[in-house]
């Protein structure tokens, strides 16, 4: 009867290709591989690798064998991991992925509350990319994603669910040249980088300033492309670089003077990002719990955020082009 074990020890061996290399990977005696690997063998009646001095090579029998190791030991983690979950919540963990804008609006303090609530359960949080989020996701490497949603739509192994809608606003630092502007346009924003994450490509070519579009993904590419939204405020604070953020996240750096916002406003000027899951993995209950928390604290950033845009740019101004002070978007 075969063990989980041994296809363990064979999937070792042939990464490593040599007993004593695989041995000391594994923890074990290279004699106690051995014995584990010829026990394997003698179970199924094949030889499953062929001996060249110190190196091995898997036979045709061993090929077939390893091909379905992987996955068989994959279905056993998945398995533990289910067992784990049906526990109850302190059993399993959360494991979770966010884009930058949702991370700082709401993902980062619903982990601060499961864990305020559940001190005892383990996290993971890993801050990454929107379209590296939806990779650690379809690879299993965490249980849900909270980023950018726009180009998941419609995909057959995730589930996609909305949860943050929020308008954006350009900001600069005070004294940049396009504050004395009346009626700005997207002319005028284009002289000027911005420092931003990569944008989708919902909107690409939308977003104003200096940049180039990612021929084989969509994405437009800024000028100044940053991984994180601190590093964005730092840049503009300390330049004539623009970026875009909600009025919200500005919100302290606005009342104390430090940052200005412009008075350019558009309907496309927006986040949309939501939850990401695999449609056939079971959700731990602290994943669970991690969702359920951000959809409460996404309802209170939105209240929050419209009346902080509606105070610094008020929707008289919006045009039915869909721009502040009769500015042009194209």
């Amino acid at each position: 009867m075969l063990k989980l074990q041994q296809l363990a020890h064979a999937l070792a061996l042939n990464r490593l290709g040599n007993f004593h290399r695989a041995a000391k990977a594994l923890h074990l005696s290279q004699p106690a591989l051995s014995r584990s690997i010829r026990s394997l063998e003698e179970s199924l009646g094949v030889q499953l690798f062929e001996r060249h001095g110190a190196q091995v090579k898997p036979t045709l029998f061993g090929a077939a064998l390893l091909r379905h190791a992987e996955t068989i030991l994959e279905q056993s983690d998945e398995l533990e991991r289910d067992i784990r979950l049906l526990q109850g919540l302190e059993a399993g963990g959360l494991a979770v992925a966010m884009g930058a804008f949702a991370a700082e609006l709401s993902g980062s303090r619903a982990v601060g509350e499961v864990l305020r609530l559940h001190p005892s359960i383990r996290c993971q949080v890993r801050l990454r990319s929107w379209r590296e989020v939806t990779d650690l996701v379809a690879t299993r490497a965490v249980d849900v994603g909270l980023a950018e949603i726009s180009t998941m739509i419609g995909s057959e192994d995730l589930r996609v669910e909305p949860v943050g809608q929020h308008e954006m606003v350009l900001y600069c630092r005070p004294g940049h040249p396009l504050l004395d502007r009346i009626g700005l346009t997207r002319r005028d924003l284009d002289e000027f980088p911005q420092a931003l994450i990569r944008v989708p490509p919902r909107g690409a070519n939308r977003v104003p300033g200096k940049g180039f579009r990612d021929a084989e993904l969509g994405d437009q590419v800024p000028h100044i492309e940053v991984d994180d939204l601190t590093a964005a405020r730092i840049i503009v604070l300390e330049s004539d670089a623009l970026s875009v953020a909600t009025a919200l996240q500005l919100e302290p750096w606005l009342r104390g003077g430090q940052l200005r916002v412009l008075p350019f406003r558009a309907n496309w000027l927006r986040l949309n990002y939501g939850f990401i899951t695999l449609r056939d993995r079971m959700l731990s209950p602290a994943a669970e719990l991690f969702m359920r928390l951000v959809r409460q604290i996404e309802a209170d950033v939105a209240a929050r955020n419209r009346e902080l845009t509606e105070e610094l740019l008020p929707l008289r101004t919006l045009d039915s082009r869909g721009s502040a002070g009769g500015g042009e978007v194209t």
